[in-house]
């Protein structure tokens, strides 16, 4: 199942045009550069992207974690987390891991948080 909801995020993510891991590690730059000076550029749309991002995923996660059956994608110690917060996990990761950044932007979400939340076994 899990693996549907990576398929899924990459469909999605398809329709992002070039939007890829480079994309995905400025915009996300751009949330922790305003949590820390309190300066976000007036014409960035980055931040804005990477807010909905760290949304979408929480609110997946609760989706998929209500269903039936279906254990958690990944477990944060609170329901929810700040978008700081959110963009905090995406941009180590993705520092982290460089040889991701060619993989679109829903995917290295999802494995951001999953490696940051991950489910006791």
């Amino acid at each position: 199942m899990k693996r549907t909801v990576v398929a899924l995020l990459s469909t999605l993510a398809a329709g992002l045009a070039a939007a890829d891991g480079n994309t995905l590690l400025q915009e996300c730059s751009e949330i922790l550069h305003f949590a820390e000076t309190g300066y976000l550029d007036e014409t960035s749309t980055g931040a804005p992207f990477c807010m909905g991002m760290v949304n979408g995923m929480m609110a997946m996660n609760a989706i998929y974690r209500a269903q039936s059956g279906n254990a958690p994608l990944f477990c944060p110690p609170q329901t929810t987390i700040t978008n700081a917060e959110g963009a905090r996990i995406v941009v180590e990761y993705l520092k982290a891991n460089p040889q991701q950044l060619d993989k679109d932007p829903g995917s290295l979400m999802y494995f951001a948080f999953r490696d940051a939340y991950p489910c006791a076994q």
